[in-house]
């Protein structure tokens, strides 16, 4: 009788344990995203701070995203990533239809993100949960807060970080000390007449593939330049950057566009100059 019981408890444990698998399966809840909008559907960015140029970008179909205001500029591909993911930002939680905006810093928000024409007005966190309020025009809910980097007033993280273009086709490099030609595909170094076609490609190689590590906004009152670097292309457009400084990191800024790029230390004498001429390799029938 005993083992009887004992039996009998362990089935009725098992069977309730089960039953509450069940059940707390049934109740999770299916997230709702903070848009219905797909990243695929959207072509249309804008990101609005305040007292501050709104920052546009746009796209054609599928192709690469391009800044076009306050600047005109390829986009980083990922740093645009960071303001499609606001469509479908996990909705935590409505609040209540009544809440004072202003409290919860949405009259005015803190900015504003347009996904193609549905704009979402972002105000301040929540401070239990950490969590941001954001006005979707029909309510307000509560999200985790997106990514910062990509949603502040400045732009210049979301122009791209590769100096030239894939598509783009260099035919001449001038910098300080050296200036490159490209005629009929064969590339020449004016101050370097003998140079090989292996040294002039390592400078144009060096340039195609060029990316900074990071991107900041060019402050007002910068020292101005007093190097150059000019890049010219088979279409008649042309690229100038400015040298701000060799070291410890190498830092070229973009005049135009206002923004400063740095890139490793290491590129100095990739980019600026002709690598030194490869030692001749030694007799094996010397000696």
């Amino acid at each position: 009788m005993k083992r009887t019981h004992l039996n009998g408890l362990l089935l009725l444990a098992v069977a309730g344990l089960g039953a509450a698998v069940w059940f707390s399966r049934e109740q999770v809840e299916p997230v709702e995203p903070l848009t219905p909008l797909t990243e695929a559907a959207i072509t249309r960015l804008e990101v609005a701070h305040t007292g501050k140029p709104a920052i546009r970008l746009e796209r054609e179909g599928e192709g690469p995203w391009q800044l076009v205001a306050p600047v005109q500029a390829r986009a980083d591909n990922l740093e645009v990533n960071g303001i499609l993911s606001v469509a479908s930002l996990p909705v935590k939680r409505a609040v209540d239809a009544s809440v004072d905006r202003a409290v919860v810093g949405l009259a005015p928000p803190q900015y504003t993100v347009t996904l193609n024409d549905r704009s979402l007005a972002f105000g301040g966190m929540e401070p239990l949960a950490f969590q941001r309020y954001v006005d979707t025009g029909d309510r307000v809910v509560l999200v985790d807060d997106p990514p910062s980097a990509a949603l502040d007033a400045d732009y210049s993280d979301l122009v791209s970080k590769q100096l030239v273009a894939p598509e783009a086709t260099l035919v001449a490099i001038e910098t300080p000390d050296l200036t490159l030609t490209e005629t009929d595909g064969i590339w020449q170094a004016d101050q370097h007449p003998q140079a090989s076609a292996d040294r002039m490609m390592a400078v144009v190689n060096g340039w195609r593939e060029a990316q900074a590590m990071w991107n900041g906004a060019l402050e007002d009152d910068a020292e101005a330049p007093t190097e150059f670097v000019t890049l010219r292309f088979a279409d008649g457009r042309q690229q100038r950057y400015g040298i701000a400084r060799r070291e410890p990191q190498f830092e070229l800024v973009d005049l135009e566009r206002r923004v400063r790029h740095t890139l490793s230390r290491a590129l100095v004498d990739t980019l600026l100059q002709l690598p030194a001429e490869a030692a001749p390799a030694d007799d094996a029938s010397a000696g």
